[in-house]
């Protein structure tokens, strides 16, 4: 191991970050891997007008463009260019176009969820961003609940996401649509000596 210089570890305990520390690793990055069962989904009511649009090859500028200016403020954000970000949202198999929306208000873009399948039974989140200046109206909340009311409607019984540990807010969220936190995930990078 001496030649390692980060491991990423899917189930962190203090026990496991006190043996990397011991090894001279740091815990530099970790998200919580959230789950909801989709027996009860709460019911979320909006005071705006919000119309849903599915994913498709004629929105995905919209889609980034709404992307961009949800998490360009976030720490990590990569600046991706669209291209690169389109591929990682939607190459992948188990990419589900028809259960991830665009959000509108007055036919301004403000929202997107975007998903895709674990297993048959098992859906994911990949990604929840609202523009900044409708943060806190309840955006990310309703794109949430369509989205698992979308999962079970197709047969699934649980969801997953990821959320990173330094956005409390999206947390608080998720613990309130009843989500909740099964593990702690990240990567250990050793210090320099």
């Amino acid at each position: 191991m001496t030649d390692v210089t980060n491991v990423k570890c899917e189930n962190i305990t203090e026990e496991i970050i006190q043996n990397y520390k011991q090894k001279g690793f740091e815990l530099v990055f970790q998200e919580y891997v959230m789950e909801h069962t989709l027996t009860e989904i709460p019911q979320i009511e909006s005071s705006f007008p919000v119309i849903f649009k599915s994913w498709s090859p004629s929105l995905k500028e919209q889609f980034f463009e709404v992307y961009q200016t949800s998490f360009k403020d976030r720490p990590g954000f990569p600046g991706w260019p669209m291209e690169k970000w389109v591929e990682w949202i939607s190459s992948g198999a188990d990419f589900l176009p028809e259960r991830s929306y665009l959000a509108t208000i007055n036919n301004h873009s403000v929202g997107f969820i975007t998903s895709d399948k674990e297993t048959d039974k098992i859906g994911y989140i990949i990604q929840v961003g609202v523009i900044p200046e409708l943060r806190g109206k309840g955006i990310a909340a309703i794109l949430t609940c369509k989205c698992l009311e979308a999962f079970r409607y197709d047969g699934m019984t649980s969801a997953t996401l990821h959320v990173n540990q330094n956005n409390p807010g999206a947390i608080k969220l998720y613990e309130r649509l009843e989500f909740k936190t099964v593990r702690k995930r990240g990567t250990f990078e050793r210090r320099e000596r």
